[in-house]
């Protein structure tokens, strides 16, 4: 059955100090505020975007002063916080939470920071697809997601249902890249995540979004405001229509509003500050999104001249992360040297440029990638 279409609120806001938690407020507002959505003694884990180790000017990870302030609205709601999420890089998880400034704020807030890397999983599986999502997310009453608002080179956008893979403890999220490499498989996979976890309220962290080739490469793009829902799907597809992305070229988008029976522009209907008032002048899509929309049938046949793989600059400083991210094998260490990529075994996934602590690393398509991509339409 047709589900309705969900409120999308959105609050202006100019920066991450003076007026962040009031803008979050008034967002809540017309869904009822903080109170509709936690009640007294409930264990409420907020799910931020912890990516990897970047600073928080950096807008690759949400703010922590937007977790701090849904940390001090979760409490004053009578609710219990924790904060969670499984960054890229499962070994330095210490690191991400010093760097992205999560570990400080949790610590002055006194707010329980989880490890998902050790604190269990739950096997769980949707539509034939099995993943197993950390114990602690599925033990929680409800699941408030806070996503950081990006391009990215594979999924195109990634906001509310994207930041859900993060839900997802070790190195099965490497494995799962090599599983589902298309990004129309991929987005069944993140479509099956969603439908397993479905976090109660949805916070976008779009002061400083950014654009161009997300996600960690991209360039900061200062949006100016919060957006928020009930319905992680309809906000996402909000987020499309304000950053100029057609839903139908975000595949997990796509994979939902087709289980739920619903359009995407007809799944959400907008509120508070004005959709007008917020949307860019302008903003950039990754580089190649649009060859990402050609028809598999046709990459499956010219498959060895329709590739997108890494390319270093010379801001490598040859730390490996990438070479272990890779799922597919496709990356190999030379001493003193970027890496070199096997063409063969690469699967295009950004696995290794999302790791890249210095921004290293950029995906380029093939020449024939390329051309064909200017004939799908914006």
């Amino acid at each position: 059955m047709a589900r309705e279409s969900a409120k999308v609120s959105l609050a202006a806001c100019s920066g991450y100090h003076d007026g962040l938690e009031a803008a979050i407020v008034k967002a809540l507002d017309p869904l009822g505020g903080m109170s509709s959505f936690v009640r007294r003694g409930q264990k409420v884990l907020i799910k931020p975007n912890l990516l990897t180790a970047r600073l928080p000017e950096q807008a690759v990870t949400t703010h922590p002063e937007v977790v701090r302030a849904v940390i001090r609205m979760v409490r004053a709601a009578g609710g219990e916080p924790m904060v969670g999420d499984s960054p890229a890089n499962v070994v330095a998880v210490e690191k991400v939470w010093e760097k992205t400034g999560i570990g400080r704020v949790c610590e002055e807030e006194k707010t329980p920071l989880l490890n998902f890397e050790k604190g269990g999983a739950t096997r769980v599986q949707v539509a034939g697809i099995s993943f197993a999502v950390a114990r602690p997310v599925m033990d929680a009453d409800i699941v408030i997601n806070l996503p950081k608002v990006k391009t990215h080179m594979l999924t195109i956008l990634t906001a509310a249902v994207k930041n859900l893979y993060g839900t997802l403890p070790g190195y099965q999220k490497t494995l799962l890249h090599r599983d589902y490499p298309s990004p129309g498989q991929f987005g069944s996979l993140l479509a099956a995540i969603y439908m397993s976890i479905r976090p109660a309220l949805n916070i976008a962290d779009a002061v400083v979004g950014m654009e161009g080739d997300g996600p960690t490469s991209g360039t900061p793009a200062r949006l100016g405001f919060i957006a928020a829902s009930a319905d992680a799907a309809a906000l996402d597809a909000a987020l499309c229509a304000i950053l100029g992305i057609r839903t139908r070229h975000v595949a997990c988008l796509e994979s939902i509003f087709a289980a739920d029976e619903r359009p995407p522009d007809r799944s959400f209907q907008f509120a508070g500050e004005s959709a007008g008032r917020v949307r860019p002048v302008s903003f950039r899509k990754p580089g190649v999104w649009r060859a990402n929309m050609i028809p598999s049938g046709l990459v499956r046949m010219l498959g060895r001249f329709f590739w997108v793989r890494p390319s270093f600059s010379n801001k490598c400083v040859f730390c490996g992360q990438c070479v272990r991210a890779c799922p597919a094998g496709a990356i190999s260490p030379v001493p003193g040297r970027p890496p070199v990529v096997d063409g063969r075994l690469c699967i295009g996934c950004c696995c290794c440029n999302e790791v890249c602590p210095e921004s290293a690393i950029s995906m380029r398509g093939s020449p024939l990638f390329r051309i064909a991509g200017r004939g799908v339409p914006k």
